[in-house]
């Protein structure tokens, strides 16, 4: 039996760099075990994944308060109701003057996602390879993953989205040109573009320390 997904659309962050804050929206706050009024932090968020993850999480964290530009990274966690989750973390690291000063972005709740539906996305793709190489291109360079990752981020969007992965990969490259979704930043064009899918379109984040 599938476990039930917290609504993605839901699943926004925000940090504060300089004040050490988190802002987490509802959806993202349930996910963690978190009622309106608790503070989240860098450490809950450590908490609840599994043990194994920790580390390499938290010096991948260190990094992007460093690094400047989209990271996306993928781990697991217990939810409240001790349920194992997948999830992957889609954002930007914005600076000023060199300098990070705050992470912002979406959470894609992985459990049971790609399991449910890509099999058959993949299948009725084969046709539009082309699209679909251009768009995995294009999140390999800006996120700097690999091809299997770039892949796997496709099909998440295609299966929360509900569209065929060769509408998904179209919107990616038709967009990359599109000055709606322009920045001086490539990266921050394609989180734009992903953003536009529905989960960085969420209620606003509350704000807290932590």
């Amino acid at each position: 039996m599938s476990s039930p997904r917290v609504d993605e659309p839901k699943l926004a962050f925000e940090y504060d760099v300089l004040a050490g804050r988190w802002s987490w929206s509802t959806g993202l706050r349930a996910l963690h075990g978190l009622s309106v009024d608790d503070v989240p932090t860098t450490e809950i968020m450590l908490d609840r994944m599994v043990e194994e993850h920790r580390d390499e999480m938290l010096a991948r964290f260190q990094k992007h308060l460093a690094t400047p530009g989209p990271y996306t990274c993928v781990y697991e966690l217990r939810d409240p109701h001790g349920r194992l989750r997948r999830v992957r973390y889609v954002g930007y690291a914005e600076a000023y003057q060199g300098q990070v000063t705050r992470l912002f972005g979406f959470v894609l709740d992985l459990t049971d996602m790609l399991r449910e539906y890509a099999n058959e996305a993949v299948h009725g793709a084969m046709e539009h390879r082309a699209a679909i190489e251009q768009a995995k291109g294009a999140l390999m360079l800006s996120f700097g993953i690999d091809d299997e990752a770039a892949f796997d981020l496709l099909r998440t969007y295609s299966s929360r989205s509900n569209l065929k992965l060769s509408v998904v990969a179209a919107r990616i490259t038709e967009g990359l040109s599109d000055p709606r979704y322009s920045s001086l930043d490539p990266g921050r064009n394609l989180l734009n573009i992903l953003a536009a899918f529905g989960p960085a379109a969420a209620e606003p984040a509350d704000a807290a320390t932590g």
